[in-house]
């Protein structure tokens, strides 16, 4: 069964250009993966930030979290950690229809 996580995090204006830099990068780089089946990153406005991603397994997810493009966000966020950081929700789900 595909797995998924779907995380929000609020950016502050100061760091919206970096965070668009290192997502969009993560984001693109994730999508070229086999096991990643879905990678989208939301705006939902006022600096919040969804982003929603399904893979083909939970193998595929931990893959994912050892590759140099999921470092750049980890990195930005462990710089912002008082802000990005502690503003940071993970829900984490089975999807029923993976695409």
């Amino acid at each position: 069964m595909a797995t998924g996580v779907f995380v929000t995090v609020t950016v502050p204006e100061s760091k919206r250009s970096e965070f668009l830099k290192v997502m969009l990068h993560d984001t693109h780089e994730s999508r070229k993966e086999e096991g990643c089946l879905r990678f989208d990153l939301l705006d939902q406005g006022n600096g919040v930030y969804s982003f929603y991603e399904i893979y083909k397994n939970a193998d595929a997810m931990a893959y994912h979290k050892t590759l140099p493009h999921y470092k750049g966000w980890a990195d930005f966020k462990a710089a912002n950690n008082d802000t990005v950081g502690a503003s940071q929700t993970v829900v984490k789900f089975e999807s029923i229809d993976p695409p």
